[in-house]
């Protein structure tokens, strides 16, 4: 009993912690809410992830998540600046859902390892999706992202809350997101063309490539 109760609490912390690799500050919001229901409850160590303070600090967070992502001029940068956010709030939900932070750096080194590098794999594999979606998001229309962003933030909290109340759940969730995520990928990347200066993957119809700058006529082509 003991070793299922210590797996599924894994179970939950890789769940959050992949929900944090989508939405930092969702995944930590989620785990406090939690705290205030029969499903979950935090350790002493931990109780200030649910202190209305924080809770109130994360939820303006969220909102700066989705308004940063929504727009394109601002969600290219925020796909890189977003991994050390993602890795403390891995490190987090891991730490706080097995409750592996005690008195032990071996313990503390795990937590980080597990839960920091499951948030970032799970932004750099978000990533690899979003390049390629955001440049045909906004080929379709400007506002489309919103949408996408919406999307993302909903996938976050479905992953969030099924790692909290129902782990087993979240595994097949979780495999599903992945398999989906990678398709996607795949197909975005197939449609993309090639530079005709640099080389380098660009959006089907674009006039000039994001990379280089160059001009997408072709030489020799007529004016």
């Amino acid at each position: 009993m003991l070793l299922l109760d210590s797996l599924l609490s894994f179970v939950t912390g890789f769940g959050l912690a992949s929900g944090a690799g989508a939405r930092a500050s969702v995944a930590v919001l989620i785990l406090g809410l939690f705290h205030y229901t029969p499903y979950f409850e935090l350790s002493e160590r931990w109780l200030w992830i649910a202190s209305p303070q924080t809770m109130v600090v994360l939820a303006i967070l969220v909102a700066v998540e989705f308004y940063v992502d929504a727009h394109p001029e601002l969600g290219r940068w925020g796909d890189v600046a977003a991994y050390l956010p993602k890795l403390v709030a891995g490190f987090l939900v891991f730490a706080a859902a097995t409750g592996a932070v005690d008195d032990s750096l071996l313990k503390l080194g795990a937590s980080g390892l597990l839960g920091g590098g499951t948030a970032v794999g799970v932004h750099w594999l978000r990533n690899l999706v979003r390049a390629p979606f955001r440049d045909h998001a906004e080929e379709i229309h400007h506002g489309f992202g919103k949408f996408a962003s919406l999307g993302e933030m909903g996938v976050a909290a479905s992953v969030s809350v099924s790692a909290l109340a129902f782990p087993p759940v979240a595994l097949i969730l979780l495999a599903v997101l992945f398999a989906v995520a990678f398709w996607i990928a795949r197909y975005l990347d197939r449609r993309r063309m090639a530079c005709v200066h640099c080389g380098l993957p660009i959006r089907p119809g674009a006039v000039v490539c994001k990379h280089c700058g160059g001009d997408q006529v072709k030489v020799g082509s007529a004016v």
